[in-house]
């Protein structure tokens, strides 16, 4: 187990092995780091090696491992608070180009993270019409999913092909995911109810939770519940950004792994495979952001023109704002502006253009927009406004 992203990293994955050999690997654990050190693809190889019925070995071609190598899997939910689209898009891009089984697993398994956020564990049995669509959506994807999965020996223009219409059942999906906090409090009572039923024909059943920190307190509260106690045989694997965020009463009832950021030669490895040529990412985030189409280095240019002139206290005008905060909507970079931002912002501090406590005070009013931002689904063109004004007046 593990054998792939021990390359990547080594420590957490001879840490986690050992766990799982020796039968010791908690119920309740927090992955904790920053974005894309791989917490989810330890997380779900975690998963696979608990589920497995042969020791959780590598290459494993048991029932259960067969299922989690396209992850078709019924006793997994997610509640992810990610960028699905870049990933997708970059697997899907890598798809129509390569056209191999490796792009194709990559493709199949970002749209099932993506699908298991829709997991019936999560909605108690009776759906919003919104949240209907969003379920037939769903399944008309898992069913293309499936044909996919089928194929052997696909040709370019035949992937390319595949590819377009995947895009088109994603639309819906895609502006959900845009629009999704963490768990929610009837999310939580889904879930106390799904692992309360004694009928699960896969035995085990796993919990993945991201962003926890950024949920509402009765959500937390009745969460906290079920990881005082877990159920028998159920597992609960939390991923943060931001683990000292969340509330100690939690962190005490967790097994906490720390993931560093990938090193220069882990990057290089995990990109070998996509055959990208020349081209050079300076991390994994920018390889996902500039491959799913995202324009980056307007973005930081965006968050140039708003942090100069809120540093030298020269206004925007309101239309000259209203232009601006217009393209991050249609760009849908909200996020990606936002640490821009506050990156722009630290140059100014290593300029000495502003002092250190004005730099702190700045973090704390963007950090706190941007989770209420989240927790709340704010209107990103209010949103921004307010946050420009609100910087302005920072003295």
């Amino acid at each position: 187990m593990f054998e792939q992203l021990s390359r990547f990293q080594p420590t957490l994955a001879l840490q986690i092995r050992t766990q799982i050999e020796d039968h010791a690997f908690s119920q309740v654990s927090l992955f904790g780091g920053e974005r894309y050190s791989l917490r989810l693809s330890f997380a779900l190889e975690t998963i696979r090696a608990l589920s497995c019925t042969e020791g959780g070995r590598d290459a494993c071609s048991c029932e259960s491992c067969r299922r989690f190598a396209n992850l078709a899997v019924s006793n997994v939910v997610i509640v992810s608070q990610r960028d699905h689209v870049s990933i997708i898009e970059t697997n899907l891009a890598t798809f129509s180009r390569l056209a191999n089984d490796f792009s194709r697993n990559l493709v199949i398994r970002s749209i099932r993270t993506l699908l298991l956020q829709y997991h019936p564990a999560l909605f108690g049995g009776t759906l919003t019409p919104t949240q209907a669509n969003l379920s037939d959506a769903a399944s008309v994807l898992n069913e293309q999913l499936l044909q996919l999965a089928s194929k052997r020996d696909v040709e370019v223009k035949e992937a390319k092909k595949l590819s377009d219409e995947l895009r088109s059942s994603l639309k819906s999906l895609y502006a959900a995911s845009r629009k999704s906090s963490t768990i929610s409090i009837n999310q939580v009572r889904s879930l106390a109810e799904w692992t309360s039923q004694t009928s699960m024909g896969d035995g085990k059943r796993f919990i993945i939770i991201e962003a926890l920190e950024e949920t509402n307190t009765s959500a937390r509260n009745s969460l906290l519940k079920m990881l005082e106690e877990p159920a028998k045989d159920t597992y609960f694997i939390l991923i943060s950004e931001y683990p000292a965020r969340i509330m100690q009463t939690i962190l005490s009832r967790v097994r906490r792994y720390a993931f560093p950021p990938l090193t220069d030669a882990a990057l290089r490895a995990y990109l070998e495979p996509y055959y990208l040529g020349d081209r050079h990412y300076d991390s994994l985030e920018l390889f996902y952001l500039e491959s799913g189409g995202m324009d980056v280095k307007r973005s930081k240019e965006m968050a140039r023109v708003l942090s100069e002139s809120v540093v030298y206290q020269r206004p925007l005008g309101s239309a000259a704002l209203s232009t601006l905060i217009q393209e991050v909507e249609q760009m849908q970079s909200e996020e990606l502006l936002f640490k821009a931002l506050l990156e722009a912002f630290h140059q100014a501090l290593h300029a000495k253009a502003i002092t250190l406590e004005k730099m702190q005070r700045i973090a704390v009013l963007m950090n706190t927009t941007s989770s209420n931002a989240k927790l709340y689904n704010q209107n990103a063109k209010l949103t921004l406004e307010a946050l420009y004004y609100r910087l302005m007046e920072e003295r």
